[in-house]
C-alpha cells in the first residue's frame, strides 16, 4: 500500500497591483495596465463583474470613456467660443446669448434637427465599427489607418503617445465641462463674462474707506 503523501498547501491568492490613481487601494485584475492610460482607477468595481458588463467586454467602457471625453471637449469649446465670436442676431434669432445653456433655447428649431441627424449618423457609424465591429475602441476610421486628410504617419511609440494624450484630454474635459455647466446654471453668464467679472472693481472702490463694504 502506497504511503499517502502530505497534502500540498493551497496556492496563495494572487495579490493585485497597487492602483496608480488611488495608491491606498489595489487595482482590479481587469485593469492590468495593458490599455493606454490605464491607471487602475475603478473605485466602484465596474470592470470586475463581466456578467453585468455591457457586451461583456471592458472595451465597451473604454469606448464610452473616449466618446464622452470627445463630446466634452467639443462641449467645452461650445461654452467658450460664443463668448469670443457669434453670428449677428436678428428679429427672430438671438445669436448673442453668451450663456450656452440658455443659448440652446435660442437656436432655430431646424438647427437642432440638423444637429440631431448629424450626430445620429456619426453614432451609427461608431456603433457599427467600434462596438459591434472589430475596430479598436474609439477607432471610427478617421486619421492614421483610415481617412487621413492631414497625412498623419506616426511610429508605434508616437501613436501610443497620442492615444495617451487624447485620453488625458478627454478626462480633463469631462471635469472641465462639469465646471462650466454648473457655473452657467448658478451665474446665468457665459464663461468669459464670469472671468471678466473677477477683475471688475466694486462700486464702493472709489469711495473713501472703500475697504469697507456698503452697509458697514
Amino acid at each position: 500500500m502506497a504511503k499517502r503523501g502530505k497534502a500540498s498547501p493551497a496556492p496563495a491568492p494572487v495579490q493585485g497591483v497597487r492602483s496608480a490613481a488611488l495608491p491606498f487601494t489595489t487595482a482590479p485584475p481587469s485593469l492590468d495596465g495593458s490599455m493606454i492610460g490605464d491607471v487602475g482607477f475603478d473605485p466602484l468595481g465596474l470592470s470586475m463583474n463581466t456578467d453585468y458588463m455591457p457586451f461583456e467586454s471592458i472595451k465597451w467602457y473604454r469606448e464610452a470613456e473616449l466618446q464622452h471625453g470627445r463630446v466634452a471637449q467639443l462641449a467645452w469649446l461650445g461654452f467658450v467660443f460664443p463668448n469670443i465670436y457669434h453670428f449677428p442676431s436678428d428679429a427672430t434669432h438671438n445669436f448673442g446669448e453668451l450663456n450656452a445653456l440658455a443659448a440652446v433655447r435660442a437656436v432655430p428649431q431646424w438647427g437642432l434637427v440638423q444637429l440631431a441627424v448629424f450626430v445620429g449618423a456619426l453614432e451609427a457609424q461608431r456603433y457599427a465599427k467600434c462596438i459591434k465591429g472589430d475596430n479598436a475602441a474609439g477607432d471610427v476610421g478617421l486619421g492614421q489607418g483610415g481617412f487621413n486628410p492631414f497625412g498623419f504617419e506616426y511610429t508605434q511609440e508616437e501613436y501610443e503617445e497620442k492615444q495617451l494624450q487624447e485620453i488625458k484630454h478627454c478626462r480633463l474635459a469631462m471635469l472641465g465641462v462639469l465646471g462650466v455647466w454648473w457655473q452657467g446654471i448658478l451665474s446665468g453668464q457665459g464663461v468669459i463674462q464670469q472671468i471678466g467679472g473677477a477683475f471688475d472693481a466694486p462700486d464702493y472702490y472709489g469711495k473713501a474707506g472703500y475697504y469697507f463694504p456698503d452697509g458697514i
